[in-house]
């Protein structure tokens, strides 16, 4: 029996010439992988509706004993203006899509970590200005639906923050996983922020990159076999250009 449902893309992977395996965050049964019938170039019609992170109304056949499923009346739940061609936004959600492949893969039903997910991809298509830290926080955001949030409220000025321990700390010196007192400010800062107030933390392009590299190393510290994020480079090249 087919049961109607959304899904948020998260990667595809080839199978043979006529096929492809996409992997998506369903609402109602979390992560699920699906065989689809089609060519993965850009210039298919098919391949266009599986890009990352775009947002998906179908039909489905959930058999708990099978790994691979099948979708039929598949189309867009959202259609999004201003991220397939804006290049800042693409390498955004890009960047956002390669942390939940390796976060999500295994994860179940949770419509309070899917609701905020198409959420935070329908802000994002709709803002216009104020977003330079929005992977930021999506990504300390995302840490308290995987279980991992820092304590925030451990945080007092001057504090440092200890990655390992997921804490602030009086006293520290400063490391790959040891933040300087200014950057725990900031962290703490876009920790408690959402989108409309992340705008109020000062940071440059400098500072950002350096936060993500921390947000990456928290990540790789409290999910076993937590790869490194290529998309990164790509982030931090164009920012740079």
């Amino acid at each position: 029996m087919y049961i109607d449902d959304k899904g948020i893309v998260l990667r595809t992977v080839k199978y043979d010439d006529k096929s492809f395996i996409a992997h998506v965050f369903t609402h109602s049964h979390g992560h699920a992988a699906f065989m689809v019938n089609g060519s993965r170039s850009k210039r298919s019609g098919v391949a266009r509706l599986f890009q990352p992170l775009t947002i998906l109304s179908f039909q489905w056949d959930m058999r708990p004993t099978s790994s691979l499923h099948r979708m039929k009346e598949v189309r867009l739940a959202f259609i999004q203006q201003s991220i397939p061609i804006d290049p800042v936004k693409r390498s955004i959600t890009m960047l956002l899509a390669e942390f939940m492949c390796h976060t999500l893969d295994n994860e179940a039903e949770n419509a309070g970590l899917y609701t905020y997910i198409e959420f935070s991809l329908q802000w994002l298509d709709a803002a216009t200005e104020g977003y330079a830290s929005f992977h930021l926080v999506f990504l300390l955001k995302l840490a308290r639906f995987l279980g991992i949030a820092p304590d925030m409220g451990s945080y007092s000025e001057g504090d440092f923050f200890d990655l390992t321990r997921s804490r602030f700390v009086p006293y520290a010196i400063p490391s790959d996983t040891v933040m300087s007192s200014a950057d725990a400010q900031n962290f703490f800062l876009l920790g408690t922020a959402n989108y409309e107030t992340m705008r109020t933390v000062a940071m440059n392009r400098h500072d950002r990159v350096r936060m993500l590299r921390y947000i990456e190393q928290y990540y790789s510290l409290h999910i076993p076999k937590f790869p490194a994020i290529q998309s990164i480079e790509i982030l931090q090249a164009l920012f740079d250009a």
